[in-house]
């Protein structure tokens, strides 16, 4: 049986035979290398056009074709699995994706094909976490904003909030969605001293120390509104107009998961009528979003270039995480990262037999 593992810029291909050696011991020849990319900006073009338009909008390389045509195994990031990739791959059982996206695998195509497919969700639950509790912190205590008059050579002392700048304790952090990303911010809260509110309508009982509330509550009420849902035709735009205007004239909004979520143009213009006190975005209908941007222009936003995942831990971990769950294969057992397991039994019993 052979795996072919298809590393780049963010998970070089020897973090994936690391990952993956293991699965050497039930006879997996593991073959590794790297899709030749010019730079960050074309594999940011790849990803657009693969979110955009689907797996099959862009066609790989013919040397990761040729990589795959005995390929047991595919693992990628993001180079693309199209439909043709997958035809080529007469062998294939299974691709397994070293993110919770999947947008680059067409896994209607994988399962008609009898394909199994993994992702691998929460392998940056904790750098956004961490990353999240950091621009909360940044922007209501103006720490980017004073750094950067530091470097200008100025020593400012004021600020958009003047007058308005908050400690935590005694605040409350409303939290939409509370997936494995959201549970780990609050956790994290936990140390603050706040009040953390919830909205999820998939989660029937909250996490410790959450109370579970509606979503217009939740931004009526928030001094902190942070954005944890995963962005799907369902909720795209949750985050809308309406709601926007529900919010304190105080609070804060923090957005680290999806620029869709968001009526962009409506946050901006409550940023920019000093409706709401502040922002901090890591996310952008646009990216990179260029200097004219009207969220860049605001001074009552903390910016940064899609960042909150990208921990070198959360990238190099990835790998075996998939790979411990992967290797249920070998003895039947399934496993939350399978996307299609109207599948599995048929491929578990080619690796059992």
């Amino acid at each position: 049986m052979k795996l072919v593992g298809v590393g780049e810029l963010f998970i070089p291909h020897e973090h994936i035979r690391r990952g993956f050696a293991f699965l050497e011991n039930r006879g997996v020849s593991i073959e590794t290398f790297d899709w030749r990319l010019s730079g960050f900006q074309e594999l940011q073009n790849i990803n657009h056009l693969v979110e955009s338009s689907g797996s099959d909008a862009y066609d790989p390389p013919d040397y990761i074709y040729d990589a795959a045509r005995d390929a047991d195994i595919m693992i990628t990031e993001f180079c693309p699995v199209p439909r043709r990739l997958i035809d080529a791959a007469p062998n294939l059982k299974v691709v397994g994706v070293l993110r919770a996206g999947v947008e680059n695998v067409n896994v209607a195509h994988a399962t008609k094909r009898g394909v199994l497919v993994y992702n691998t969700p929460g392998r940056n639950s904790d750098s956004v976490a961490d990353f999240t509790i950091g621009m909360i912190i940044c922007e209501a205590r103006n720490i980017a904003r004073g750094h950067r008059g530091l470097k200008d050579g100025e020593w400012i002392r004021e600020y958009p909030n003047s007058g308005r700048i908050p400690d935590l304790p005694g605040k409350i952090v409303g939290l939409v969605g509370l997936g494995e990303i959201g549970q780990k911010v609050a956790r994290r809260l936990a140390g603050f001293d706040v009040r953390v509110l919830g909205s999820d309508p998939y989660v029937k009982t909250p996490p410790q120390g959450v109370e579970l509330v509606t979503l217009n509550r939740l931004v009526e009420e928030s001094d902190f509104v942070s954005i944890h849902a995963r962005l799907t035709k369902d909720t795209e735009g949750l985050i809308s107009r309406e709601l926007i205007a529900r919010m304190k004239p105080t609070a804060y909004f923090i957005n680290t998961s999806r620029s869709g979520l968001v009526d962009e143009q409506a946050l901006y213009e409550a940023l920019r009528d000093q409706r709401i006190e502040g922002a901090a975005l890591d996310v952008f209908n646009k990216e990179p979003p260029g200097r004219d941007y009207p969220l860049v222009t605001l001074d009552n936003v903390t910016l940064t270039p899609h960042m909150a995942g990208g921990s070198n831990d959360a990238f190099f971990n990835s790998p075996a995480r998939l790979a411990a769950e992967m290797a249920g294969l070998w003895d039947g057992k399934r496993s939350r990262f399978i996307l299609n397991p109207e599948v599995f039994g048929a491929v578990a019993a080619r690796f059992q037999s």
